[in-house]
């Protein structure tokens, strides 16, 4: 059993090859830096498909059948990533959430 951390991040203006190697690169690191053991599910970047102003969006499942101080671990991991994309992209405005509860409000967002 799982939930979902689910994230996107908008702004007026394409992502930059740049940025999109940046955070490759991120994501890359994380996945293989991954410290809790078997791990549930990698950190996951969609494809953009040409959504209106979207220039990053993904979701990764998080366990909650292992107890919660493993689920609040690995959150503090993938949370820890995702934080390291938003200061990357700082312009753009985030939507963040564990399944239907807006998370975003925890995150380091700019205004």
């Amino acid at each position: 059993m799982s939930v979902s951390l689910y994230y996107m991040a908008k702004r007026e203006y394409p992502i930059s090859e740049q940025e999109q190697e940046a955070c490759r690169k991120i994501v890359e690191r994380y996945n293989t830096e991954y410290p809790l053991g078997d791990m549930y599910e990698s950190f996951c970047v969609y494809d953009l498909d040409g959504a209106e102003h979207v220039i990053f969006e993904g979701a990764t499942k998080l366990p909650i059948g292992e107890g919660t101080d493993h689920f609040t671990e690995v959150y503090d991991y993938w949370a820890d990533c995702l934080q390291e994309i938003i200061d990357l992209l700082s312009d753009a405005s985030w939507y963040i959430n564990v399944d239907d509860a807006d998370v975003t409000p925890y995150f380091n967002c700019p205004k």
